[in-house]
Formats: C-alpha cells, sequence, structure tokens
C-alpha cells in the first residue's frame, strides 16, 4: 500500500487538526505536518517533511493566497496542492491553478471526498468541480500561450521572477533569502527550477536571458 505524505496549511488551528485528524483516519494517508498560511519558514517545513500534497486553506485566491500557493509549488521536489475553500469564483479558479494548485475542494466537503481527491492528485490529476473544469483547463493553456509570447519570463512564479531579479542585482544566496523571508534551500530550489524553465545553467546565462527580457537592476536592491 502507498502511503501519501500531508501537510495541512490553514490559519484556523482547530479546524486544522480536525482535518488532520479525519485524514489520519485513512489507513493510505499519513499527515506530516502543520503551519498557518503566515508562516515565514513553510518553505522550510516542507523540505523537512516531504509531503507528497499541501492541503491549503484560502479564503480568496487574491494576491496574499496566490502567493502561498507559489511559494507551496516552488518547493522541491514539488508537492501536490489541494485548496480548501468557501468560494467558487471561476476567475479565483482559474488565478488558483495558474498558481500551482492542482484541486479545488469545498470546505464542507466529507473527508472521504478529501480523502479521494488527495489520492487522485497524487496519481497526476487534476481535481476541480466539474462544472468548471474545462473552463479552467482553457482558460489556464490560452493563457500561458498568450503571456510566453508577450513575455518570455511568463513560465516563472512570483517567487521565481524575485529570484531572478535578485540575480540581476547581483545579490547572492543569503541576501536573497533574507530578501524573500525564505532559507537559502528554498532560493536554491527556487534558482533550480527557473535555470530549467529558462533553459540556461548559470547565474550569468539567467540574467542575460532577464536583461534581454527588459528586467534592470532595482533601485533598492537591497529591499
Amino acid at each position: 500500500m502507498t502511503i501519501r505524505r500531508v501537510v495541512v496549511v490553514d490559519d484556523h488551528r482547530m479546524l486544522g487538526e480536525l482535518l488532520a485528524e479525519a485524514m489520519s483516519a485513512e489507513p493510505d494517508l499519513r499527515v506530516v505536518g502543520y503551519a498557518p498560511s503566515a508562516d515565514a519558514d513553510i518553505e522550510g517545513l516542507l523540505e523537512r517533511t516531504g509531503p507528497d500534497v499541501v492541503t491549503v486553506e484560502i479564503e480568496d485566491a487574491d494576491d496574499a493566497g496566490t502567493a502561498l500557493l507559489e511559494r507551496i509549488a516552488g518547493v522541491t521536489p514539488r508537492p501536490r496542492i489541494v485548496v480548501l475553500t468557501a468560494s467558487n469564483d471561476f476567475e479565483r479558479m482559474v488565478a488558483a491553478a495558474r498558481s500551482g494548485a492542482d484541486a479545488w475542494l469545498s470546505k464542507s466537503a466529507r473527508s472521504a471526498e478529501l480523502a479521494a481527491t488527495v489520492r487522485a492528485v497524487c496519481d497526476g490529476h487534476t481535481v476541480y468541480p466539474s462544472a468548471h473544469l474545462g473552463a479552467v483547463l482553457r482558460a489556464l493553456a490560452g493563457g500561458q500561450a498568450a503571456r510566453a509570447v508577450d513575455d518570455p519570463l511568463a513560465v516563472l512564479t512570483r517567487q521565481e521572477r524575485r529570484v531572478l531579479q535578485g540575480m540581476v542585482d547581483g545579490a547572492r544566496g543569503p541576501d536573497l533569502a533574507a530578501a524573500l523571508h525564505v532559507s537559502t534551500g528554498t532560493v536554491r530550489s527556487h534558482t533550480r527550477r527557473l535555470f530549467l524553465k529558462l533553459g540556461v545553467h548559470s547565474r550569468l546565462e539567467a540574467v542575460r536571458v532577464a536583461r534581454a527580457a527588459g528586467v534592470r537592476p532595482s533601485a533598492h536592491p537591497a529591499e
């Protein structure tokens, strides 16, 4: 039997514990960590525990919500992400999907449905409400194609862009980690991913691609 390792991200400790208890009752699911969404070292927790799936409770896929999803998606190896939310807004679903969410599930879903969703994303499936799944996938495909034409850096997440900007500024790993409030290991993970996405093998090559795309040194690189 394959054991799926899960980390729960939820700002409500009691609800998070109930969620963890419900999943732990499943013989093939094991909750290996918990964190609130504001945890500055959430990447470090994920790197230490190595979950297959992270469940994330968010109210809205706003800037804070999507930034959190991007942080989680930037961890290596990348865990699958299940968003738990009360929202059923299509635009927010698309924003979440673009930020790395593999599933969008109602917070009121039964524990059996949550367990089934965790198993499904582990098997490589994308799980969104059936009425919106096709439209979400089409919006993603169309948006990615359009952005790739207009912006060669469109393949990068927000955090990867910030790391790339730091490279253009000449910042080193520890400085980038301090500026982004993450560990140096997380910066290395973002660096490996952006190298792969841009098809480069060094910081110098990455900076050349960034400069060609119009990225310039920041006025205040330390901030």
